[in-house]
C-alpha cells in the first residue's frame, strides 16, 4: 500500500486499478490519492462514480471509451463490483446458475484499456485472483488489499498519522487507543480528531488523556475492570464495572471476565515456558500483540494458583446466575471481592 501511495504521488499511473478488503478508509485514501492526481478540482466530467449493482457491462464500457474533456485522462470509479468475486447460488435454489453476466467483453477491455480512462474497480472484502478479469487487472494494472491493520504495521500507521498532525503520543497511550478502537482506522482518525483538540499544542499525549477521551469498546473496558480487580483496588472495581455495564448486560460480563482471567492463565504458563508472543496469541484465540501484552503485565500480579482461583470463582458465580440462585450483578460484585482480595 505504502509503494502504491507513493507511485501515485509520484505520477506513475496505471490504466487499472482494483482495490479491495476490509479496511475501507485506507481503501479511500488512496482513491482520494488518484483523485487528486487524475481528476484534480472542481471538473465533473473528468471524474464520474459509477454503481456496479445498477449499471451494466455495455454501460460500463461506453463509459469508460468515452474521451475526457480538456483534459489529457479521467478517472472512472465503480464501486460494489461483483466481477471479481467467486459465484454465489441463488440461496432459495441452490442448483440455479445465477452466474454474472459473459464477461468476455469486459475482459477484452482489461486486456486493451484506453489510453485516456484510468478505471478503478472497488470490490468487497476479498476477491478471486484466478479469474481471467482478476489476472487482467494484476497485469496491466494493480490489484491492492486493504487489510485490518495489526500488530507493528497499525503502531508505525499511527504514528504516520500522528506525524501528520505534529503530535507525540506516549507508548501506553498508543497501544490502549488502538485497543479502544479495536485497529480499525476510521475509529482511530476520529479519536485523534477528539485527542488532538482537547490536548494542548506540544504536550505529549497521555494514556490519562486516551481513557478520558476515547470512546471505549467492551474489549477495552474489561481490561479496565479486570486491571482494578487484579490491583485489588474495589472501589476502582465497582466504577469500572458501572462503565461496563452502560453497554454490556450484567449477565455477559462473568463469561467475559472469565474469558479473560483464562487468558491471563494461559499467557503465565506459557511465559513461563518461554513460548514466543505469536505462540501465544494462536493458543489464547487472540488477534492483537497488544492483548498478550497486556495480559502478561496483568497476570505477573498472580501465580498460576490464585489464576485458578479466580477463574474457579467466576465459574461458580456464573453458574449461581444460571442457577437462579443469585442475580448477575451480586454474583459479579462478591466475586470482584473475592479476586480483590486474591490479588492484594
Amino acid at each position: 500500500m505504502k509503494e502504491l501511495n507513493k507511485a501515485i504521488k509520484a505520477g506513475d499511473i496505471k490504466p487499472l486499478y482494483l482495490f479491495y478488503g476490509s479496511e475501507r478508509f485506507l481503501l479511500h485514501r488512496t482513491l482520494n490519492l488518484l483523485i487528486n492526481a487524475v481528476a484534480p478540482g472542481d471538473n465533473p466530467f473528468n471524474l464520474q462514480r459509477l454503481n456496479a449493482e445498477n449499471l451494466s457491462l455495455g454501460e460500463l464500457l461506453n463509459n469508460a471509451n468515452t474521451l475526457p474533456f480538456f483534459a489529457a485522462r479521467k478517472l472512472l470509479v465503480v464501486d460494489n463490483c461483483p466481477w471479481f468475486a467467486n459465484k454465489k447460488k441463488d440461496v432459495d435454489n441452490p442448483d440455479a446458475d445465477t452466474a454474472l453476466p459473459d464477461l468476455e467483453e469486459l475482459l477484452a477491455y482489461l486486456q486493451n484499456p484506453s489510453d485516456t480512462t484510468v478505471l478503478v474497480f472497488l470490490g468487497g472484502e476479498t476477491i478471486n485472483k484466478a479469474k481471467k478479469v482478476s489476472k487482467a487487472v494484476a497485469k496491466y494494472g494493480v490489484i491492492q488489499e486493504f487489510s485490518a491493520l495489526k500488530g507493528n504495521t497499525a503502531l508505525v500507521w499511527l504514528d504516520e498519522q500522528l506525524a501528520e498532525r505534529h503530535c507525540i503520543m506516549a507508548p501506553a497511550a498508543k497501544q490502549q487507543l488502538l485497543l479502544n478502537c479495536e485497529y480499525n482506522c476510521t475509529l482511530i482518525n476520529n479519536e485523534l480528531e477528539k485527542l488532538t483538540l482537547y490536548v494542548e499544542p506540544g504536550r505529549e499525549i497521555s494514556l490519562e488523556d486516551v481513557q478520558k477521551i476515547v470512546s471505549s469498546n467492551a474489549t477495552a473496558s474489561i481490561f479496565n475492570l479486570v486491571d482494578s480487580v487484579a490491583d485489588g483496588n474495589l472501589a476502582a472495581s465497582i466504577r469500572a464495572l458501572e462503565k461496563v455495564s452502560l453497554t454490556e448486560v450484567p449477565e455477559s460480563i462473568l463469561p467475559r471476565l472469565a474469558d479473560h482471567f483464562e487468558t491471563l492463565y494461559i499467557v503465565k504458563i506459557m511465559q513461563q515456558q518461554g513460548y514466543t508472543t505469536k505462540e501465544i496469541m494462536q493458543a489464547a484465540g487472540k488477534n492483537h500483540p497488544f492483548v498478550i501484552e497486556k495480559s502478561g503485565r496483568q497476570a505477573a500480579k498472580y501465580t498460576p494458583a490464585k489464576l485458578q482461583i479466580a477463574l474457579q470463582t467466576l465459574q461458580i458465580a456464573d453458574r449461581k446466575v444460571k442457577t437462579g440462585v443469585t442475580d448477575a450483578t451480586n454474583a459479579i460484585e462478591t466475586a470482584m471481592i473475592q479476586i480483590c482480595l486474591l490479588g492484594k
